[in-house]
């Protein structure tokens, strides 16, 4: 007799293999080794087959093999390395439950947004075809593989098929699956590896020989994944050729993708003959537009810019149904950065508009998007989606979106609101029924587009609504990720208040030679029509003083006032509700449908008071606030120039209140530039408040010089070794 050990997953004794699935199929992975007796055949001392067999188990990450008695023999290294490669490869024939075999193996890729799908509910998708094929499923979701095993072969390429059926079922409409399926054929045959791995031989030998056959990857050429070229030159990726192949691979996306058409622009003569010295005189009129292109390269030829217009005529005479709707609205003129977007988006043209809230920014790209949407060559109803989709940055902005939209009705073109924080499922319906516009937030819209229900692919019109806000508030990658999925010869448009690295940088990677069409100053500057008033005041006196301003407003008066926290805005409007005064609050920690009533309490003077944070401070479109406290000085000088965008709107004027305490004197110095330039009143005590923090950081500029100094002088920071060692 002999002794020799091998693995229970090469096991046939049926008792074995229930008595190991039952002990250790449902803990860590464990390995189990069995002592067995092989008998030479000419032995009369064959044992009871009903011996319990020995067994001891190892953890996967510390297995070890130590000699054993009754002369077991100590394993080769190379053994014991492939079997341990064996063991974790799950695809040598095992589905993770020891001792179970199989004889066919299929091995598909998945879409990974299918993958829930093939799952379903709990799991139920793939037991059923667990159950009714009689075979092992295993999807690897990080990889996006699906290995199915089992003994019969049409067992196991029905349940194949089955897969690819639900894939394209959740294709729905797309190009239809045929994911490659790898070792058709059974285990013990060397079959070549394709698709989602590297090419190799793949040979499953016993466990017990420690067979790990693998073809060696080559280093210098390239092997494929998803049947895509990855080159290597000596372990280095050549990124060159991997981008010229993105290229191609995006071209080949788009290429069937139906025609557009994005110049609508019939300019009038009357624009058509101006000359350059008009042209720059109506520019200056219309508070100092300036126009150009903002990324040109030295070797672009220069293009023609649209001249300016001062009459709705002049871009919308071809399109009466539409004039008309805009002549209902009682406008007189365009606004200033009207009167150069229309031309520039009619014409085709990317465009970045950079102006201050209340200007029309939001009716400058709508217009034209009508436009674009009903002239297009296809008709509405065959182009599979939305065409125009614009992103904001609040739900408020969103909304206020919608409601302008609406306003204008024209050619039955429909649009939809989505956002976080509304009813997931009404939303899904209104998306169902069809819309030409849709209007939403970053993470709802990518939840939507993830989850099927929104096809960005149809969108040719891209608005980016106050861009400088969404980056503020980190919705970059969002936004990057839905730019991925729509044509790149969309027209895109992006308005924002300032000119941000990051806004840049964004316009640069995803707009075609745009134009930026600025209305006053690209510095930071508040609205001029806004009377600013600032008064430095001790922290425990602001209740007092903003009830004072209360009890002395006017009955048409309407007052936002601005806390720097949830909580803040919460106990002010308990306190103020105590007292008698009938006030609503705003942020973004209530309810939706709270949000919604207060701002709709506060639009029909139900309420004349509204307790916010910084979430009302942009796209919050109420024409007759009167006033607006900064009960909390703002952040940052930009929130300021917001907050205080939101009296002084469509050509009324207002007032702006701000109290500052001793906390906030790091931003009297940008104060007092933004009221300078406004030609406001500088108060005494806020010219002071600067000097002394101007002071207070000179002081500690010196001091942090004169520390450096010194432990310059002493020699710190060096080594210290003792001996050979360094410490």
């Amino acid at each position: 007799m002999r002794p020799f050990h091998f693995t229970a997953a090469k096991l046939n004794l049926q008792d074995c293999q229930e008595l190991l699935r039952g002990r250790f199929a449902r803990g860590k992975s464990w390995e189990i080794i069995l002592t067995m007796y092989e008998w030479d055949d000419n032995t009369d001392n064959a044992p009871d087959c009903n011996e319990k067999p020995r067994f001891t188990s190892h953890r996967n990450n510390a297995r070890r093999y130590p000699n054993r008695s009754q002369g077991m023999n100590k394993r080769s290294d190379d053994n014991r390395r492939g079997e341990r490669e064996n063991y974790n490869n799950k695809s040598n024939g095992r589905d993770g439950a020891i001792g179970r075999h199989f004889d066919f193996k299929e091995t598909l890729d998945l879409r990974t947004e299918c993958i829930g799908r093939i799952i379903g509910r709990g799991g139920s998708n793939i037991q059923a075809l667990r159950t009714e094929f009689d075979v092992q499923i295993d999807l690897d979701q990080s990889q996006g593989i699906a290995t199915v095993l089992g003994n019969d072969s049409v067992n196991v390429n029905g349940a194949v098929e089955r897969i690819k059926q639900q894939m394209n079922e959740c294709n729905d409409g797309q190009r239809q699956y045929n994911g490659g399926t790898r070792n058709r054929n059974q285990f013990h045959n060397d079959r070549s590896n394709q698709g989602h791995h590297q090419r190799r031989s793949e040979v499953l030998d016993d466990h017990v020989n420690g067979a790990n056959v693998e073809t060696p990857h080559n280093g210098n050429n390239f092997y494929e994944e998803n049947n895509q070229e990855i080159f290597y030159k000596d372990g280095v990726i050549d990124w060159s050729a991997l981008n010229a192949r993105a290229d191609i691979e995006r071209a080949e996306r788009w290429a069937k993708c139906p025609p557009l058409t994005k110049n609508f622009y019939k300019e009038d003569p009357e624009v058509t003959n101006m000359g350059e010295d008009e042209v720059a005189r109506i520019r200056l009129e219309n508070n100092n537009i300036t126009v150009g292109r903002v990324f040109v390269q030295e070797n672009d030829q220069p293009s023609n810019i649209p001249n300016p217009i001062w009459k709705f005529e002049h871009c919308f005479a071809p399109y009466p149904d539409l004039l008309d709707e805009v002549t209902k609205q009682g406008f007189q003129t365009p606004s200033p950065i009207q009167s150069q977007a229309w031309p520039i988006l009619l014409k085709g043209e990317d465009m970045i508009g950079i102006a201050q809230t209340g200007t029309g920014k939001t009716l400058a790209f709508l217009l034209p998007a009508l436009i674009h949407i009903e002239y297009q060559s296809i008709p509405r109803s065959q182009r599979g989606g939305p065409n125009v989709l614009i992103l904001a940055p609040t739900r408020e902005l969103a909304l206020q979106i919608e409601k302008e939209v609406n306003k204008y009705s024209f050619r039955g073109i429909k649009a939809v609101c989505i956002y976080g924080g509304g009813n997931r499922n009404d939303q899904i319906q209104n998306v169902g029924r069809g819309v030409e516009v849709i209007i939403c937030t970053p993470g709802r819209l990518n939840d939507l587009v993830q989850a099927n229900v929104i096809d960005v692919t149809t969108v040719t019109y891209l608005v980016l609504d106050e861009a400088d806000r969404m980056l503020d508030m980190g919705f970059e990658p969002q936004i990057r990720k839905v730019l991925l999925d729509i044509r790149p010869d969309r027209q895109t448009i992006m308005t924002s208040a300032t000119w941000p690295p990051g806004v840049r940088r964004l316009a640069q990677s995803y707009m075609s030679n745009p134009i930026q069409v600025c209305v006053g100053s690209l510095d930071l500057a508040a609205t001029h029509s806004v009377r600013q008033v600032v008064e430095v005041v001790e922290e425990d006196d602001k209740f007092y003083m903003i009830k004072k301003f209360i009890k002395n407003m006017q009955p048409d008066d309407k007052l936002i006032v601005f806390c720097g926290k949830k909580v803040r805005a919460d106990d002010l409007s308990s306190d103020l509700t105590l007292d008698g005064f009938l006030c609503q609050a705003i942020h973004g920690s209530r309810d939706q449908a709270d949000r919604e009533q207060a701002i709709a309490d506060i639009t029909s003077g139900d309420v004349r008071i509204l307790i916010a944070t910084d979430v009302a401070s942009r796209g919050l479109d109420i024409d007759d606030i009167t006033h607006v406290i900064n009960f909390d000085f703002p952040r940052n000088i930009e929130e300021y120039v917001h907050r205080v965008g939101r009296t002084g709107r469509a050509g009324r004027t207002g007032t702006s209140i701000s109290y500052l305490t001793r906390s906030d004197w790091a931003m009297a110095p940008e104060l007092i530039k933004i009221m300078e330039e406004a030609d406001q009143q500088v108060p005494d005590e806020l010219i002071d408040m600067a000097e002394r923090y101007n002071k207070m950081k000179e002081r500690r500029s010196d001091e942090m010089s004169k520390f450096n100094g010194m432990k310059g002088r002493r020699g710190g920071g060096g080594n210290r070794s003792y001996g050979n060692r360094n410490y």
